[in-house]
């Protein structure tokens, strides 16, 4: 006999973050742990993943937007860029080799440029374009009463099965019952340069 199911609409309807300039504060650093990432033309790699959290006077009401960011402090990454411009001057070197102590982003004022992009799947959501110094002269939101969503230990959660998963099927594919692709015999005079 089946289970009686009655599906219904919860009315939990997504608003995306409101465009704009808006004052704001990191109230969150989050490690998302390690994240399986493949760009077309590049070999698949596994990379450890955090997450910023801010949050905005938007609409008259406190409001959290959060960028993610592969955990790099190389010349091109993203997350050296992004954090050279939040605070308005680039890091030398030896800063960068020294590395950044994320957790210490936690109450730092910014100004945040949002606008709103579209996914896949049709749904509008609010995306962080720029970051720079907050003036002296804007007031910020303060981060009391600040709570960690759930949805980020999910995130984590969904991270980890996925490098998990990968992992496993990149060992299976290295043991005995996936043989080694390369050549067996090296042919010394083959006219080929590689």
């Amino acid at each position: 006999m089946p289970d009686e199911v009655n599906a219904r609409d919860q009315g939990g309807k997504f608003t995306p973050h409101e465009e704009g300039q808006f004052a704001a504060r990191c109230a969150d650093t989050i490690n998302l742990g390690q994240r399986i990432e493949t760009f077309p033309g590049q070999p698949t790699r596994v990379v450890d993943k955090v997450a910023i959290v801010f949050v905005t006077d938007s609409e008259q009401e406190t409001k959290e937007i959060a960028v993610e960011y592969t955990v790099s402090m190389n010349e091109k990454a993203n997350l050296r860029k992004f954090l050279e411009s939040w605070r308005g001057k680039s890091f030398s070197d030896d800063q960068a080799k020294a590395g950044v102590p994320l957790h210490k982003l936690v109450g730092v004022t910014a100004l945040l440029s949002i606008e709103h992009h579209t996914s896949r799947t049709g749904r509008t959501y609010g995306k962080i374009v720029s970051v720079g110094p907050l003036p002296k002269s804007m007031p910020a939101p303060t981060i009391e009463g600040y709570k960690r969503p759930e949805f980020w230990a999910e995130r984590k959660r969904s991270y980890a099965d996925e490098a998990a998963k990968w992992v496993a099927t990149m060992s299976k594919m290295q043991g005995e019952d996936y043989p080694d692709q390369a050549p067996e015999d090296d042919d010394a005079d083959s006219p080929l340069p590689f």
